[in-house]
Protein backbone atom coordinates (compact mmCIF):
# COMPACT_ATOMS: atom_id res chain seq x y z
CA UNK A 1 0.00 0.00 0.00
CA UNK A 2 1.33 3.41 -0.96
CA UNK A 3 1.93 6.08 1.62
CA UNK A 4 0.27 9.46 1.34
CA UNK A 5 3.63 10.96 0.40
CA UNK A 6 4.01 8.46 -2.47
CA UNK A 7 0.49 9.19 -3.71
CA UNK A 8 1.14 12.94 -3.64
CA UNK A 9 4.45 12.39 -5.44
CA UNK A 10 2.71 10.21 -8.05
CA UNK A 11 0.15 12.98 -8.62
CA UNK A 12 2.90 15.61 -8.88
CA UNK A 13 4.76 13.44 -11.40
CA UNK A 14 1.60 13.02 -13.48
CA UNK A 15 1.04 16.77 -13.58
CA UNK A 16 4.69 17.58 -14.29
CA UNK A 17 5.16 14.97 -16.99
CA UNK A 18 1.80 15.11 -18.78
CA UNK A 19 2.92 17.67 -21.35
CA UNK A 20 6.27 15.97 -21.91
CA UNK A 21 4.60 12.58 -22.42
CA UNK A 22 2.16 14.08 -24.93
CA UNK A 23 5.01 15.79 -26.80
CA UNK A 24 6.97 12.53 -27.01
CA UNK A 25 4.00 10.37 -27.96
CA UNK A 26 4.95 8.88 -31.29
CA UNK A 27 4.81 5.52 -32.97
CA UNK A 28 7.98 3.50 -32.95
CA UNK A 29 8.83 0.92 -35.55
CA UNK A 30 11.55 -1.64 -35.25
CA UNK A 31 14.14 -2.78 -36.03
CA UNK A 32 16.16 0.41 -36.18
CA UNK A 33 19.81 0.91 -37.02
CA UNK A 34 22.16 1.41 -34.08
CA UNK A 35 23.44 4.48 -35.92
CA UNK A 36 20.21 6.29 -34.96
CA UNK A 37 21.38 6.12 -31.37
CA UNK A 38 24.45 8.10 -30.41
CA UNK A 39 24.07 8.75 -26.70
CA UNK A 40 22.62 6.36 -24.10
CA UNK A 41 21.75 6.93 -20.46
CA UNK A 42 21.57 3.82 -18.29
CA UNK A 43 19.85 4.19 -14.95
CA UNK A 44 21.50 1.70 -12.62
CA UNK A 45 19.34 -0.57 -10.48
CA UNK A 46 18.76 0.59 -6.93
CA UNK A 47 18.76 -3.01 -5.76
CA UNK A 48 22.39 -3.53 -4.73
CA UNK A 49 22.13 -7.27 -5.37
CA UNK A 50 21.60 -6.52 -9.08
CA UNK A 51 24.43 -4.01 -9.41
CA UNK A 52 27.24 -6.45 -10.31
CA UNK A 53 25.14 -8.18 -12.97
CA UNK A 54 24.02 -4.79 -14.29
CA UNK A 55 27.65 -3.64 -14.53
CA UNK A 56 28.52 -6.75 -16.55
CA UNK A 57 25.52 -6.03 -18.77
CA UNK A 58 26.74 -2.47 -19.40
CA UNK A 59 30.14 -3.80 -20.48
CA UNK A 60 28.46 -6.27 -22.86
CA UNK A 61 26.26 -3.50 -24.22
CA UNK A 62 29.30 -1.32 -24.92
CA UNK A 63 30.97 -4.20 -26.77
CA UNK A 64 27.86 -4.95 -28.80
CA UNK A 65 27.24 -1.28 -29.68
CA UNK A 66 30.76 0.21 -29.68
CA UNK A 67 29.74 3.50 -31.33
CA UNK A 68 27.29 4.37 -28.58
CA UNK A 69 28.36 6.84 -25.93
CA UNK A 70 27.04 5.21 -22.76
CA UNK A 71 26.63 7.17 -19.54
CA UNK A 72 25.53 5.77 -16.19
CA UNK A 73 23.17 7.38 -13.72
CA UNK A 74 22.93 6.25 -10.11
CA UNK A 75 19.77 7.63 -8.51
CA UNK A 76 21.16 6.91 -5.05
CA UNK A 77 24.05 9.33 -5.69
CA UNK A 78 21.62 12.28 -5.82
CA UNK A 79 22.25 14.41 -2.75
CA UNK A 80 19.72 16.32 -0.67
CA UNK A 81 20.66 19.49 -2.57
CA UNK A 82 19.67 17.75 -5.83
CA UNK A 83 16.14 16.84 -4.66
CA UNK A 84 13.04 18.90 -3.98
CA UNK A 85 10.52 18.39 -1.13
CA UNK A 86 8.91 15.53 -3.06
CA UNK A 87 12.29 13.78 -3.25
CA UNK A 88 12.40 14.28 -7.02
CA UNK A 89 15.31 15.85 -8.90
CA UNK A 90 15.29 19.64 -8.93
CA UNK A 91 14.91 21.49 -12.25
CA UNK A 92 18.68 22.08 -12.47
CA UNK A 93 19.32 18.32 -12.48
CA UNK A 94 16.52 17.66 -14.96
CA UNK A 95 17.68 20.45 -17.28
CA UNK A 96 21.22 19.10 -17.26
CA UNK A 97 19.98 15.61 -18.21
CA UNK A 98 17.70 17.02 -20.90
CA UNK A 99 20.52 19.15 -22.34
CA UNK A 100 22.65 16.00 -22.72
CA UNK A 101 20.39 14.99 -25.65
CA UNK A 102 20.15 11.27 -24.96
CA UNK A 103 18.67 9.16 -27.74
CA UNK A 104 17.99 6.15 -25.56
CA UNK A 105 17.37 5.73 -21.83
CA UNK A 106 17.46 2.26 -20.31
CA UNK A 107 16.18 1.92 -16.75
CA UNK A 108 17.62 -1.28 -15.24
CA UNK A 109 15.39 -1.24 -12.16
CA UNK A 110 13.09 -4.25 -11.97
CA UNK A 111 10.63 -2.55 -9.61
CA UNK A 112 8.73 0.70 -10.06
CA UNK A 113 10.94 3.61 -9.06
CA UNK A 114 9.42 7.09 -9.07
CA UNK A 115 12.68 8.95 -9.46
CA UNK A 116 13.95 6.70 -12.28
CA UNK A 117 10.63 6.98 -14.13
CA UNK A 118 10.61 10.75 -13.73
CA UNK A 119 14.20 11.12 -14.91
CA UNK A 120 13.62 8.83 -17.87
CA UNK A 121 10.70 10.83 -19.20
CA UNK A 122 12.18 14.23 -18.47
CA UNK A 123 15.29 13.49 -20.57
CA UNK A 124 12.88 13.56 -23.56
CA UNK A 125 14.83 10.72 -25.18
CA UNK A 126 12.93 9.22 -28.12
CA UNK A 127 13.60 5.65 -26.94
CA UNK A 128 12.90 4.88 -23.28
CA UNK A 129 13.00 1.30 -22.03
CA UNK A 130 12.07 -0.28 -18.72
CA UNK A 131 12.07 -3.79 -17.35
CA UNK A 132 8.60 -5.18 -16.71
CA UNK A 133 6.44 -2.22 -15.75
CA UNK A 134 3.16 -2.25 -17.58
CA UNK A 135 1.27 0.98 -18.07
CA UNK A 136 4.22 3.25 -17.19
CA UNK A 137 3.85 6.31 -19.40
CA UNK A 138 7.48 7.30 -18.87
CA UNK A 139 8.60 4.46 -21.13
CA UNK A 140 7.78 3.47 -24.69
CA UNK A 141 9.63 0.13 -24.75
CA UNK A 142 9.07 -2.57 -22.14
CA UNK A 143 10.68 -5.95 -21.71
CA UNK A 144 10.22 -8.67 -19.14
CA UNK A 145 13.68 -10.19 -18.73
CA UNK A 146 14.36 -13.79 -17.87
CA UNK A 147 15.18 -14.53 -14.26
CA UNK A 148 17.36 -17.08 -12.53
CA UNK A 149 16.87 -17.58 -8.78
CA UNK A 150 14.78 -14.40 -8.71
CA UNK A 151 17.57 -12.28 -10.23
CA UNK A 152 17.36 -10.61 -13.62
CA UNK A 153 19.34 -12.25 -16.38
CA UNK A 154 20.54 -9.15 -18.19
CA UNK A 155 21.79 -11.28 -21.11
CA UNK A 156 18.14 -11.62 -22.14
CA UNK A 157 17.88 -7.81 -22.23
CA UNK A 158 20.84 -7.63 -24.61
CA UNK A 159 19.31 -10.34 -26.81
CA UNK A 160 16.05 -8.38 -26.94
CA UNK A 161 17.85 -5.14 -27.78
CA UNK A 162 19.73 -6.96 -30.57
CA UNK A 163 16.38 -7.73 -32.16
CA UNK A 164 15.19 -4.12 -31.88
CA UNK A 165 18.43 -2.31 -32.71
CA UNK A 166 20.63 -3.74 -35.43
CA UNK A 167 24.36 -3.11 -35.64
Amino acid sequence: MKTIKNRVTDYFIQLKTKGVARKLDSTLSFPISSEKIKKVLIILPRNLESLDRASNFVQSLKKHYPKWRVELFDVDKLGKNDLNNMQLPKPEVVNKLKAANYNFVLDLNDANDQIASFITLMTEAPYRMNLNRDGETSYNIAFQPQRADGAIRYESVLQYLSQLITV
